[in-house]
């Protein structure tokens, strides 16, 4: 029989038999296998399993990268977003129509994978995929970058192409099972993201969700609990089938940051040498940009797509998340459970302190003490209210988002020109100036 053991040893036989002289005998090949396996598996190997196979980022780790953000930033009047409002805009392709087919078969690709000998948990974690509803960003966002990356590898001379290729042969390589690998992991960030919505609403008490009862509403704070975990377990079943060692750790450090998120978002206060702004920031990438920007990185992973793909992938990713959640956070103030499928003023009233209102605070320093007792008093919300419209807060943060927004699209125009690429620019134009 093949024991786990002789498995291994066939790969690394396999491995090696380039580069070994086919006049070593066998037995002698052997032993050199096996005292390699018995280096990996022994305490010695401690260093080679805690080696990461991918360097997946994170600001707060001390290798993490620089996540400065530029908080005078002013968005660009004349390229950037303005730029492609003034002259793209008509005839970029509608990025959710562009994939319409494949997010078609999205949900019922989800209920599939949710198939469950546990009938109540199963209903539970398919409420809202039944209702179809959301805006399907994320998984919108992978299937872009998928196509965009492997057209920019059809070009030939594209960017990152590190392969000489024809472009038959790069198209024929394009269209192989690879897409249909990053297609589910589409399906996977998008279940990740509705298990941290189950999550959340717990917390944070909620009645709806997009425009209906939250799943704690309608099921009740355990069942909402458990069905997220079971959303978590079946993505992490079908993102170990994907048979990709770096997308694995990719989007598994993707859930430990929602986490931390999460925590950073309840437990408020600051982190040393960072201001509060830096540290909503911080908590912003965490909660919504890790999963936008390292679900994006993956997809290009996955096609085998080299390091400078990979890194247009995931700073376009990054700045699209932070641009939402801003734009989140403005639309809280501005507005109503017809157009955000949520009350107003959640956060507010949750005790949490967003960019315009940290913005705010900067003229309004009484703002500072309704932060500090998390507008726990009575008449704290409005006066609160009262002090963002009467400030440049809101302002600031539009800027600011549209400032991020420029950035996403500075790194995804370095892609040679598609119908995808340009699609990912009018997403990220798209961000900025919705109204729910």
């Amino acid at each position: 029989p093949l024991t786990a053991s002789s498995f291994h040893l066939h790969a690394l036989r396999l491995s090696a038999s380039a580069s070994m002289s086919s006049f070593i005998p066998t037995s002698v090949q052997d032993h050199a296998m096996r005292v390699t396996m018995d280096k990996m598996i022994t305490n010695d190997s401690s260093a080679y399993v805690d080696s990461p196979t991918n360097v997946v980022e994170d600001p707060l780790h001390p290798r993490g990268f620089d996540f400065r953000v530029d908080l005078k930033q002013q968005p660009s009047t004349v390229a950037g977003i303005a730029g492609f409002a003034k002259n793209g805009q008509a005839n970029a392709p509608d990025p959710f129509e562009l994939v319409a087919g494949d997010i078609t078969t999205l949900s019922s690709g989800i209920k599939t994978l949710l198939g469950s000998d546990h009938p109540v948990l199963e209903v539970c974690a398919r409420y809202f995929f039944e209702l179809d509803g959301g805006k399907k960003i994320r998984p919108t966002m992978v299937l872009l970058m998928a196509y965009a990356a492997n057209a920019n590898r059809v070009a030939g001379t594209s960017v990152g192409s590190s392969v000489a290729q024809t472009p038959e042969e790069a198209q024929a390589a394009a269209d192989t099972g690879v897409f249909s690998a990053q297609r589910r992991l589409a399906e996977i960030t998008e279940m990740i993201h509705t298990a941290s919505l189950f999550h959340d609403d717990v917390i944070d008490k909620a009645d709806s969700r997009r425009g209906v009862e939250s799943v704690n509403r309608a099921y009740g704070n355990k069942l909402a609990i458990l069905a997220g975990d079971f959303l978590l377990a079946r993505a992490s079943v079908a993102l170990a089938r994907l048979r990709n060692v770096e997308v694995v750790e990719i989007v598994s450090t993707v859930i430990e940051h929602l986490v931390k998120g999460e925590v950073m978002q309840m437990r408020g206060g600051h982190l040393k040498d960072v201001t509060a702004l830096e540290y909503y920031f911080h908590k912003n990438y965490y909660k919504t940009g890790s999963l936008m920007a390292n679900s994006c990185k993956a997809a290009v992973v996955l096609a085998d797509h080299d390091d400078e793909v990979q890194k247009i992938a995931f700073a376009y990713g990054k700045h699209i998340g932070l641009a939402f959640q801003l734009v989140d956070d403005v639309l809280d103030f501005e507005g109503d459970f017809s157009s955000l499928g949520k009350p107003g003023l959640a956060d507010l009233k949750a005790g949490l302190a967003t960019a315009p209102v940290l913005f705010a605070a900067e003229e309004f320093p009484r703002l500072q003490v309704l932060i500090d007792r998390k507008f726990n008093e009575p008449g704290d919300v409005d006066e609160a209210l009262e002090l963002v419209q009467s400030s440049n807060g809101l302002a600031r943060a539009k800027d600011l988002a549209v400032a991020q927004a420029d950035l996403a699209l500075d790194a995804v125009m370095k892609l040679q020109p598609s119908p995808a690429r340009d699609a990912l620019a009018h997403l990220a134009y798209k961000v900025v100036v919705r109204k729910h």
